[in-house]
């Protein structure tokens, strides 16, 4: 009876293995690739735009595009074609001015012509900086710092932003190759949360809280406020903390609302069924996003107590 079940569990491994492997074959069959534009404008900075190809699974690199052509028109400058560098990147000396509205032609062999287009928002300035060095506690009681400012708003036009708290310095970097550590001057990106609480500008938003919008502000004005986690960004002993306000066209706050849920469905557990979001993107014959933003930064001026 042994000799026989274990044949029989034999067989049933071969089968279901070859099953497997017959069934992930099917799945992964090769697409037709589809163009993919990417550009961020940045008010007061040159453009770069970037043109590739969708990738199948069998495709081990990116696809760059080294041979279209792509074209900028404005309502403040008379066309340009972009000049191409490297890995898909065309570039050009002309600065992205705020409150103008680009459009971006890219003409590629085989393909219909792409297109989009965007709006760069004018800069949103602020003021009234305050931070608090204790404003509560986390789950595992770590300190709890909050920072608030204030920022104009215009009830006559959609405005959309975002806010980031990034810190600039002396920043340490491992060397693989000799096993050392060395250091280089930059900035980084850290960690910060907005809380909805009883606040029906954020209750209306979805995540990230840090991106929003004035649908819900009836004032002329708005007061932002963002928390820090001690365990994750020490103001303390951290390099010199800025705020970085960024006032961003419909298209980008869009894109960042999506790639929150896309990204978020990445993660796995028990009850809970996969779920795929696709990627915003306002590309015409093609993906990407073509979008601008314009930017504010003000250094965060911390005090602290003697006390921790």
């Amino acid at each position: 009876m042994t000799k026989l079940y274990y044949a029989a569990l034999t067989v049933f491994y071969v089968f279901a293995f070859s099953s497997c492997h017959s069934i992930v074959e099917d799945e992964f069959e090769n697409y037709k690739p589809v163009p993919v534009m990417n550009g961020l404008l940045q008010a007061d900075s040159t453009m770069r735009i970037q043109i590739s190809l969708t990738a199948n699974l069998a495709d081990s690199t990116l696809k760059f595009v080294d041979n279209a052509m792509v074209i900028i028109e404005s309502d403040v400058n008379t066309p340009e074609t972009l000049s191409y560098t490297a890995e898909g990147w065309y570039v050009s000396e002309q600065r992205v001015k705020a409150g103008a509205t680009y459009t971006c032609k890219v003409l590629i062999e085989g393909f219909p012509v792409i297109t989009a287009q965007t709006a760069v928002p004018e800069a949103t300035d602020f003021d009234s900086i305050v931070f608090t060095e204790f404003a509560g506690r986390g789950t595992e009681g770590e300190k709890i710092s909050s920072v608030e400012f204030r920022i104009p708003n215009n009830n006559s036009k959609k405005q959309f932003w975002e806010v980031q708290l990034i810190t600039e310095g002396l920043k340490p970097n491992f060397n693989f190759e000799t096993y050392e550590w060395t250091e280089h001057f930059g900035s980084e990106i850290e960690y910060i949360y907005m809380v909805a609480a009883q606040d029906s500008v954020l209750l209306n938003e979805a995540n990230p809280l840090t991106v929003f919008s004035n649908q819900k502000i009836k004032k002329p004005d708005y007061t932002v406020k963002f928390y820090v986690n001690e365990s994750y960004v020490n103001l303390r002993y951290s390099d010199t903390p800025y705020i970085l306000l960024k006032t961003i066209d419909e298209s980008y706050y869009k894109y960042l609302k999506q790639y929150y849920l896309y990204d978020s469905a990445e993660g796995i557990s028990i009850g809970k069924s996969p779920q795929r979001y696709p990627l915003y993107s306002n590309i015409k014959n093609g993906m990407g996003v073509f979008t601008g933003i314009s930017s504010v930064r003000k250094e965060l001026k911390v005090t602290f107590s003697n006390n921790e």
